[in-house]
């Protein structure tokens, strides 16, 4: 359910207010999340597989505006994954939109924002801790943030703006740890190592360490 909720906020698929909503539309709503759900979780197969349904829901439209969303989906999703990329497919439509919600997630997961205008309103907070970056400042915004699907977004928009510290990394992972996404889970494990290993902290790093090969079978 949070998820879904989630999907109609970034892309406003459930029309507002009462009237008739198009099938179309009911079933971008679910297969995109149940796209995002499967791709925190690890079910790759399953992922790709709500992705080719999502990518054709859209395209019953035959609107730019519509069809963009589903890269931009895919791409969002990596991007809470720390899979970070250009957006390629959503950049060669860049010309037919008209929509500026979807311009703006474009230049939020392809690194094009410039300011904080560039954003979705939603994560503009973050833009803003991010220029002047303090790990404090950033991890009380990211702990505020309710919605877990947002808040690994906004994590990983602070380590690819290098703002962050493993508490950073420790908020996303308990947000992702709660929602049983383990993949996601599994990534900030990653990353909270990485940090320990940079700053010479190996007793904190054999933990992490432990703590992973709980989950990860050979």
């Amino acid at each position: 359910m949070r998820i879904f909720l989630f999907v109609s906020a970034l892309f406003l698929l459930v029309s507002c207010g009462a009237g008739h909503i198009p099938a179309w539309r009911q079933n971008a709503a679910a297969d995109t999340a149940n796209f995002i759900e499967s791709s925190f979780i690890g079910n790759e197969s399953y992922a790709s597989k709500y992705f080719d349904k999502m990518l054709e829901d859209f395209r019953m439209t035959v609107d730019p505006d519509e069809i963009v969303k589903a890269y931009l989906t895919k791409c969002v999703t990596d991007f809470a994954l720390l899979e970070y990329s250009d957006c390629p497919e959503a950049a060669e439509m860049l010309p037919l939109l008209k929509n500026q919600a979807n311009i703006e997630y474009y230049n939020f997961v392809s690194d094009k924002a410039r300011n904080a205008d560039d954003m979705p309103k939603k994560y503009r907070d973050i833009f803003e801790v991010s220029q002047n970056c303090s790990a404090e400042k950033a991890n009380s915004a990211l702990s505020s943030e309710k919605d877990p699907s947002t808040l690994l977004i906004k994590a990983a928009f602070l380590v690819k703006k290098n703002c962050y510290d493993a508490e950073t990394a420790e908020i996303a992972l308990k947000t992702a740890s709660k929602e049983g996404w383990k993949k996601a889970a599994l990534k900030y494990l990653a990353l909270q190592l990485s940090y320990f290993e940079k700053h010479g902290d190996s007793q904190n790093a054999q933990l992490v360490k432990k703590r992973m090969e709980l989950v990860v079978s050979e």
